[in-house]
């Protein structure tokens, strides 16, 4: 019996390259899908993930509708915040403000805020600079000592370019004060605010509605007033930036 050689039956598959070129056309296919979605703006999303940097990475809001969406908003956003601009930020956040500052006096090679600066912070309505009173005044003075005239320069210098409105506080500790010219805390830091005001107006010529005096004697303390220690920390000078727009049109 003559046995057939299996080989002898099989047939070689002239088609067999359809197989491999659907593959590639399938590739193919799913490689322009892919292009094509990508490729399609969605602002809604965009608009999404822009809110989602600039709340993360504290950076202002654009007011322009047309540039909500735009995907440059994020890589300027991060180039400023990679290479901070020297303007002051008037259409910035508290903390947008108070960082600006902040690089302001690390960055400066004068020592006078640095030695003077007991807290820099930011609130809801702005940023609050407190500065020792020690660097102003004589114990129990209200006359500007001729060294705090370059001190007030130099604040000047970082503020000068705000549009907000600035009120210049005056705090006192509670040991009552024993001057013949001033009969209580609430005339000393009033007289202080005021000194600063009116020094302010007149060699730096700001504008008189941008500028608050204010007075709070040993009301507002910023820390309990049981030791000197503690009563140097209250007796201070405060800067605040006010950068919400109602009370800047309002006021408090």
């Amino acid at each position: 019996m003559i046995r057939k050689n299996p080989r002898q039956d099989h047939h070689e598959n002239s088609e067999r390259w359809l197989i491999s070129y659907a593959d590639f056309i399938t590739l193919l296919f799913a490689f322009f899908v892919v292009m094509y979605a990508t490729s399609t703006n969605n602002i809604e999303k965009q608009k999404e993930f822009e809110s989602s940097v600039r709340d993360n990475l504290h950076l202002a809001q654009k007011t322009n509708p047309s540039e909500s969406g735009s995907a440059s908003t994020i890589s300027e956003s991060l180039h400023e915040l990679n290479h901070p601009i020297d303007n002051f930020p008037n259409n910035g956040s508290p903390r947008e403000i108070k960082d600006y500052l902040q690089r302001k006096i690390d960055n400066s090679s004068d020592k006078l805020i640095k030695n003077s600066l007991t807290s820099l912070k930011h609130e809801w309505f702005g940023v609050r600079m407190s500065l020792a009173s020690s660097s102003f005044f004589t114990p129990g003075s209200y006359k500007l000592k001729m060294s705090s005239l370059k001190l007030i320069d130099e604040i000047v210098k970082n503020l000068e370019k705000s549009k907000h409105k600035i009120i210049i506080e005056g705090h006192t500790d509670n040991i009552p004060i024993i001057n013949s010219m001033i009969e209580s805390n609430w005339e000393l830091s009033s007289l202080r605010a005021t000194t600063v005001v009116r020094y302010l107006l007149k060699y730096h010529h700001m504008d008189p509605t941008q500028l608050t005096a204010a007075a709070y004697a040993d009301t507002r303390p910023l820390v309990p007033n049981d030791s000197e220690e503690n009563r140097s920390k209250n007796r201070r000078i405060d800067f605040l930036v006010i950068s919400d727009e109602k009370i800047n049109k309002q006021g408090f």
